[in-house]
């Protein structure tokens, strides 16, 4: 008799510097008995305790991978074509937040992280489309219209991870550029520390992943694509007093996929939210002030 308990993997992602319901998810988790913890990225940026969030990340030992909010750390926000003079503002204030511990903490984490778990091959990344470069009709924001719009297959904007068209796409802006760019910068990144070491997203049995914020599970004949919520970010009908994460469990021939949702002092984080000085306020949206959606 096998008296071996199975392997149980906790994931959370987009915390975005909310601490309580990162803290309620984690005590659920050690409640639990799970030590194996991963984010998938965006730890920090908009919300009010980026050192504390990161702190509270060392001491679980929780693995994290690098999401678009921790490459503005690394990378600065010239590469991101996006940014407006708020969003630069709100940078600067979370880099402010940050010592010199944490910063270096955040350097360390890698892009996309590997698994086996019941013998099926899975990948952990913040967004499977490289948000250090690719903003554009394969960003989130492409693949969030495929899903509300109903289209065929959304999870296809993925296969041009890896592919021949996307590696010609980086040496070609980069050559146009020249390497010592600050626009270059994600570009550069992604070649010298691509996602899942150049590996095509079909080969692998799922892939899980952060940075949409609501949930979105879809599959393709070879590759189950989890999309997980935010842990502390409610929309549409999420119970909003709660944190999620995620627990794969093992079993003999692959693992099951639960959701958890546990409740958080969801008043402490609004008055959190509420008494901070960063500038960008598009946090405010999730305390009472504005209706969640």
């Amino acid at each position: 008799m096998n008296d071996k308990k199975p392997r149980k993997i906790a994931i959370i992602t987009d915390i975005h510097a909310l601490l309580e319901p990162l803290q309620a998810a984690l005590e659920d988790i050690e409640r639990r008995g799970i030590t194996e913890i991963y984010s998938l990225g965006d730890n920090v940026g908009v919300g009010p305790n980026p050192g504390e969030v990161i702190d509270l990340l060392e001491k679980k030992g929780v693995v994290s991978i690098a999401g678009n909010s921790e490459d503005y750390i690394t990378l600065g926000f010239e590469p991101f074509t996006y940014f407006n003079s708020l969003k630069k503002q709100s940078y600067l204030w979370t880099l402010s937040k940050l010592n010199e511990h944490q910063k270096g903490l955040i350097s360390l984490y890698p892009h996309s992280i590997e698994l086996l778990i019941g013998g099926k091959k899975l990948g952990l990344c913040h967004f499977i489309n490289d948000v250090r470069f690719d903003f554009g009709k394969r960003s989130v924001w492409a693949y969030q219209d495929a899903i509300n719009w109903n289209l065929p297959k959304p999870h296809e904007q993925f296969l041009y991870t890896n592919s021949p068209e996307q590696l010609e796409e980086i040496q070609k802006m980069i050559e146009l550029y020249g390497v010592n760019s600050p626009v270059v910068r994600g570009y550069l990144s992604a070649k010298d520390e691509p996602l899942f070491r150049k590996k095509r997203v079909d080969i692998f049995d799922a892939i899980i992943q952060g940075h949409v914020h609501f949930k979105i599970y879809e599959s393709s004949e070879s590759t189950d694509f989890y999309s997980i919520r935010a842990v502390g970010i409610a929309y549409k009908n999420d119970p909003i007093d709660t944190a999620s994460y995620v627990i794969l469990t093992e079993k003999d021939n692959g693992y099951d996929f639960e959701e958890v949702l546990v409740k958080f002092d969801r008043e402490k984080m609004e008055y959190s939210i509420l008494n901070s000085d960063n500038p960008d306020t598009t946090i405010y949206k999730f305390t009472s002030m504005r209706k969640h959606f």
